[in-house]
């Protein structure tokens, strides 16, 4: 009985070798299994992880703190994401908009947008207002010092240009539009390089000009 019972077990532990061998590179060299019961191989199967996706913005959920109480210019830096290119910052949902748009870009032209401004202290504000008075805002009301604005540059701010109008037909899906006050006829200075992010709920009052 016990030796019929180990001649089984035996045959099972080749039957395994023969299935290992066919999974493992080398394995199938089936004269080294013993005579006698070996302890089984152990097959260690690594599996891809299936959250695959990363942030189109590593490192920015897209989230606006609940509550928050922020003056224009004056937004804590670690409330706000770092754009791609490492040193332009927005508001954390602005930023993860932007990033998609920019990626629709990126494919269209083979390149990121160019930008000059995007979040605006309170500071830089002042400094920009007395230097340019006809066309920066007033310290306190831009856009840019909510973070909900950017300027740019490589072409989008020539009016009527190939990428000007890509924009003008794209940017509008992911939350961003040149506003009417900044277009021709428009109620403030004609400025097509300004662009402002829209939906979502603003920490504070909109701005009529840069």
């Amino acid at each position: 009985m016990i030796g019929d019972l180990v001649a089984a077990v035996q045959v099972e532990a080749v039957a395994l070798a023969s299935r290992v061998a066919l999974l493992v590179p080398g394995a199938d060299d089936l004269s080294s299994v013993p005579s006698t019961l070996a302890a089984p191989r152990t097959i260690i199967v690594t599996r891809a992880s299936r959250d695959t996706e990363r942030s189109v913005l590593p490192g920015c959920d897209g989230k606006v703190p609940s509550g928050a109480t922020w003056s224009n210019g004056l937004i804590p830096t670690r409330e706000l994401c770092t754009l791609w290119d490492g040193k332009n910052m927005l508001r954390a949902d602005a930023a993860v908009a932007l990033a998609k748009l920019n990626l629709a870009y990126k494919k269209r032209f083979g390149k990121s947008f160019c930008l000059t401004d995007t979040y605006r202290t309170l500071s830089e504000q002042r400094r920009l207002k007395a230097i340019k008075p006809g066309l920066a805002a007033v310290p306190g009301t831009s856009n840019h010092g909510w973070g909900l604005a950017i300027d740019m540059c490589g072409g989008v701010e020539d009016y009527g240009s190939t990428k000007y109008q890509w924009m003008r037909s794209n940017a509008a899906a992911y939350g961003w539009v040149n506003p009417d006050w900044a277009l021709p006829g428009g109620s403030g200075p004609f400025e097509p390089w300004h662009w402002e992010y829209e939906p979502g709920e603003k920490v504070g009052p909109g701005s009529g000009s840069d």
